[in-house]
């Protein structure tokens, strides 16, 4: 049975205040410790399509500056974790996690006891002082959610008792399908549509992570976008990127407004849901993955087929020079995200290629910039919006390829209960297997990592 004495808890005597993402706004605001968290999230149980708050305005112009819709952080928020984080443990999150090399030298300069953090880059004079831990024992970092440690016992039959989850199953499906471009169709069978497969893997991991013990809580319950605004509202927006980009024609407009919509948009508002309504202990972004095709009017099948798992790092010399995205990665960087993260994401990785049989996905495109976390086959850092800005751990999951021959005739099947035979073999539904494996992974996990009270027969 592991030590507890080492264990951070959250006082119960004293208000702890919390850091949350104000998405759509790019602010942070503060919210009261876990009790009132929990309750809060509770309450809304049943009704995830309720949004907490009223979704803030949109910035006007394009700042170059800041990530496609972003707005300027508030620096000072980070005076929550002052002391909280060592000098070794600071660089070797920066370091080894977050960025794929030394451009992060332009905008932080490490001291042996702090370090500074350019705050706004239009400006040489701003900038952030963030003190060091002096030692480990001092190092305690604030969180809003739970770390496997973090919780009181669970049982063998209830190992995710207590742990608060937000499955978000990625794009939307339905009649956005084709607008958000994950959507293709062969011949006459059923046409693929990643946002309703997504919804109805996730629908099947919440029931089985609830039998689990587990409160859990859909991002969306429905093909319907979260995001309460249209292409139309993002004109202004688009007009703004376009012209920064030297293409100020009506067709790169419209592709920007709706990417700001159905994306870019979309995440935010997902993101506010997440950190403001749920505030949950872990999100599974969930997905299926494709392989592209020559002709886009021609969608062709392929033999490919494989699976990985993101998490939350690589951030690019361009991505690490937007202020907010470089104060985004600070905050996961002092709540040491990762080093919960990356455990989880080892089960789940595992657990995808035993449950599959897949081979993992290899990223080997340049343009594509992702970490490789050494000695679990297809486990990746990356930098993307949704891992971004929940302010939790988060694992993003791509397992199967969905114009690969075998997953198209399994996707065309549905959900059905046992396994029926395709290809010559016998197969699990393809929702089925995807939950299956997840489901496993978290099991296997938080019986791993938390104390887990014994039953009297053992």
């Amino acid at each position: 049975m592991p030590d507890t004495s080492s264990h951070r808890r959250k006082p119960s005597t004293v208000s702890i205040i919390l850091l949350l993402l104000l998405i759509a706004a790019g602010a942070y605001i503060m919210i009261q410790h876990e009790k009132g968290r929990r309750s809060s999230a509770d309450s809304r149980e049943g009704s995830e399509q309720t949004d907490a708050t009223v979704t803030p305005a949109l910035p006007s112009g394009h700042d170059t500056t800041l990530a496609d819709l972003g707005n300027r952080p508030d620096w000072s928020t980070l005076d929550l974790w002052q002391e909280t984080i060592t000098r070794e443990d600071f660089l070797r999150l920066l370091t080894e996690v977050y960025t794929v090399d030394d451009t992060w030298k332009r905008y932080i300069e490490v001291y042996a006891d702090h370090a500074i953090i350019r705050t706004d880059t239009r400006k040489q004079d701003m900038s952030y002082r963030l003190n060091f831990a002096h030692s480990l024992s001092d190092a305690s970092p604030h969180r809003n959610w739970n770390a496997a440690g973090d919780l009181a016992p669970g049982t063998k039959e209830k190992p995710l008792a207590g742990v608060h989850i937000a499955i978000d199953p990625g794009h939307i499906g339905g009649e956005f399908a084709k607008t958000e471009g994950r959507w293709f169709q062969i011949g006459d069978n059923a046409p693929i549509k990643e946002g309703e497969m997504t919804l109805a893997t996730g629908k099947l991991i919440k029931k089985k992570l609830i039998a689990l013990g587990a409160k859990v809580y859909l991002v969306r319950g429905s093909n319907k976008p979260v995001n309460p605004r249209r292409p139309a509202f993002y004109r202004d927006a688009a007009v703004a990127k376009s012209r920064s980009l030297g293409k100020l024609d009506e067709e790169t407009i419209q592709q920007f407004q709706n990417k700001f919509f159905y994306r870019t948009g979309e995440i935010r508002e997902r993101a506010r849901r997440v950190n403001l309504a749920f505030s949950p202990d872990l999100v599974l972004c969930l997905h299926y993955n494709a392989e592209a095709w020559d002709d886009p009017t021609n969608p062709t099948l392929t033999s490919n087929n494989h699976y990985h798992v993101l998490l939350h790092g690589a951030l690019t010399r361009e991505e690490i020079a937007h202020d907010d995205e470089r104060f985004e990665m600070l905050v996961k960087i002092l709540q040491q995200t990762h080093d919960e993260e990356k455990p989880i994401g080892m089960y789940v990785a595992h657990a995808l290629g035993l449950t599959t049989g897949l081979p993992a996905y290899e990223y080997t495109s340049e343009s594509t910039r992702a970490i490789r976390i050494p000695d679990v086959p297809g486990l990746w850092a990356r930098n993307l919006l949704a891992n971004r800005l929940y302010q939790c751990p988060v694992i993003f999951l791509e397992p199967y390829v969905m114009n690969n021959q075998d997953v198209h005739d399994r996707v065309q099947l549905g959900i059905y209960e046992g396994t029926k035979t395709i290809h010559g073999a016998e197969k699990k539904s393809i929702y089925h297997e995807y939950a299956d494996a997840v489901v496993l992974a978290l099991k296997e996990y938080y019986l791993a990592h938390r104390i887990i009270y014994q039953s009297e027969d053992d």
